[in-house]
């Protein structure tokens, strides 16, 4: 199997703009030990629509699971 069938085209993620601002907040709020953002006592996981928002990148393929 073909790494793209499988993942689908990752790359095109490496030519999004990020915003500085948003980039620092979203490092600073993420907690690697959980995988999702905390902000006070509340957790936080974006769902696909909210990154695509975030990212200004339309994710064509919605049912798609990306794994490392």
């Amino acid at each position: 199997m073909c790494f793209r069938d499988k993942y689908g085209n990752v790359a095109q993620l490496l030519f999004v703009k990020m915003n500085d601002t948003l980039l620092k907040a979203l490092v600073h709020f993420w907690d690697p030990t959980y995988r999702c953002f905390m902000f006070n006592e509340m957790d936080m996981v974006p769902i696909i629509e909210e990154y695509s928002t975030l990212l200004h990148h339309d994710f064509k393929d919605l049912l798609r699971i990306y794994w490392k």
